[in-house]
């Protein structure tokens, strides 16, 4: 089970990614997960929202430069052990992390995204091995 993360390309000048912020508030989509890069020319947002398919008709109607990636989410517990048990489950079984940044699902609950190399193989794994994955973000 794969969820859709957004990249967002927004351009790297001042004031650039509040607006953005501005228009996600006035169409009340709450981001869910969220980490920020920077190239010479664009802030690379890659996110995730508790209403996809609205945020891409968003991004349709104002113009704005983005792609679609499937990643994986799954629940921690308040434990920073389990990060070590699923890399380690991964990486035993063969699945590469390319990347994984934080999601904040609640006050008591938290996650991580995570880019595999081989998503399906990644999920098989990480469901065999009782791990909490996440689907919905509403």
């Amino acid at each position: 089970m794969t969820v859709k993360q957004l990249s967002v390309y927004i351009p790297n000048k001042p004031g650039q990614l509040a607006q953005f912020f501005e228009l996600l508030m006035e169409n009340k989509i709450y981001i869910r997960s969220l980490t920020v890069a920077e190239t010479d020319e664009f802030g690379l947002l890659l996110l995730l929202v508790n209403q996809t398919e609205k945020c891409l008709d968003l991004l349709e109607d104002n113009d704005i430069l983005y792609s679609i990636t499937e990643v994986v989410a799954v629940e921690l517990s308040d434990n920073i052990s389990q990060l070590y048990d699923i890399a380690k489950t991964l990486g035993s079984h063969g699945v590469n992390i390319d990347y994984l940044y934080f999601l904040v699902l609640n006050s008591n609950k938290n996650g991580i995204v995570l880019k595999l190399d081989d998503n399906e193989k990644g999920v098989e794994i990480l469901t065999k091995y009782g791990f909490n994955l996440l689907q919905d973000f509403d």
